[in-house]
């Protein structure tokens, strides 16, 4: 299992999480620890070799956060078996990591969008698994 430990800026440049999918988010609001596990296409990062499984499941753990807002959801429980796809990752004026998600809740007949919002002083990036689909 392979841990990488990055700042905000440093995640946002090596993980390239378009089409990527959020799979489920949980926030302990306590401990200031956001983790989302995240359905990840490793064929898409520049770092990604080509004798390498092209996709696989990875998790992304905010640490000391101090912020993290979203839109269209109301975040009382971990959300989990989510159908979603990334779309992009930006920072505001803020220096906050907005990450904009389509939902498929009934698809082709409703997407939904939303943006999540992430401030932290740390990233933990833990690779799950990794396989070929």
């Amino acid at each position: 299992m392979v841990m990488i430990k990055l700042t905000l800026a440093e995640f946002a440049k090596k993980y390239y999480l378009h089409d990527s999918s959020i799979e489920k988010i949980n926030f302990d609001e306590k401990n200031k620890i956001l983790t989302l596990t995240i359905e990840f296409c490793f064929w898409m990062q520049n770092w990604y070799k080509n004798d390498e499984p092209t996709n696989g499941k990875i998790s992304v753990t905010f640490e000391n956060v101090s912020l993290f807002e979203y839109e269209q959801h109301d975040f009382k429980n971990i959300l989990e078996n989510l159908d979603t796809e990334v779309c992009s990752t930006e920072f505001d004026d803020d220096g906050a990591l907005e990450i904009l998600i389509r939902e498929y809740v009934d698809y082709p007949l409703q997407m939904d969008f939303w943006l999540i919002k992430i401030n932290a002083d740390n990233v933990e990036v833990t690779e799950l698994e990794r396989y070929n689909l």
